[in-house]
This record gives C-alpha cells, structure tokens and sequence, in this order.
C-alpha cells in the first residue's frame, strides 16, 4: 500500500509501519485503502466545504468507534483500539483540528439540515437569517 509522505508522517512510526505493510489478499488491500483514505480526509487542512465535510466525517467515523470502523481496521488486520488510539493521540498533538473557516463550515451544514427539517415558514425564516449570518462571518 502506498501513501503519500505528508500523510505517514503525521500518522507517526507504530501507524505508518501498520498500515503500509504488505497484506496477501485483496480484501485487505481493500481494507487498508478505507482507512488511508479516512485519514486523508481526516488531515486535509483545506478549507473548501466539500473536503471539510468530508474532514469531519473522517473525524467521527474515528472518534466514535463505530461496528463499521471496527469491520474496516479487522479487516484490514489492525486492532481497532490502536488504530483509534493513535488517531486520538495526533488530534492531542495537534496534528489533526480545524481551521476557523472550517468550523464555518460545519456551523452552516448543521443549520442548513435543521432549516431542511423545518415545518413552518416561521421556522425556516429564522434558520436562513442564521445560514446568512453565518455566510457574512465567512466573508469577513
């Protein structure tokens, strides 16, 4: 498995070494590519909204240690408690956070959902002053 040099090192030796060694079946080639890319995602500083929602995904799908993150890191013959401690440890570190522009971000993706949740006119008028309020934030 290949990686690109920026991502193993942030990912440090243990998880570097875990990740890209040599596995003898496709599945877990498989495996292992789910993961690389989550941690991609997960360390991508860009602040453009598609990357950052795709950022944020990464990020949950490792801090809440979900059936299916945990199916990924068996498959790809990791522990999913070392994988997810190691993720932990960079966010610590302060290799993994995010910008302000990318909190922007996830601030107008939650009101935009609540604003597609709404039931009355009265309701979606506030939420789009909010959503507009914060599109001025990002602005300035």
């Amino acid at each position: 498995m290949t990686c690109a040099p920026s991502l193993l090192k942030y990912l440090g030796t243990k998880l570097s070494l875990a990740i890209t060694k040599p596995k003898a079946f496709a599945e877990q080639r498989l495996f292992q590519a789910i993961l690389v890319q989550a941690l991609e995602d997960a360390t991508n500083p860009s602040n453009f909204k598609r990357e950052t929602y795709h950022k944020h995904d990464s990020h949950c799908w490792f801090v809440d240690n979900s059936d299916d993150f945990q199916q990924v890191c068996w498959g790809a013959e990791l522990d999913p408690e070392f994988v997810r401690g190691e993720y932990l440890k960079m966010i610590d570190e302060g290799k993994i956070k995010f910008s302000e522009m990318q909190i922007s971000w996830l601030r107008y993706r939650s009101l935009y959902k609540k604003y597609r949740e709404a039931n009355s006119k009265e309701e979606r008028r506030e939420i789009r002053s909010l959503i507009l309020k914060e599109n001025l934030k990002k602005l300035s």
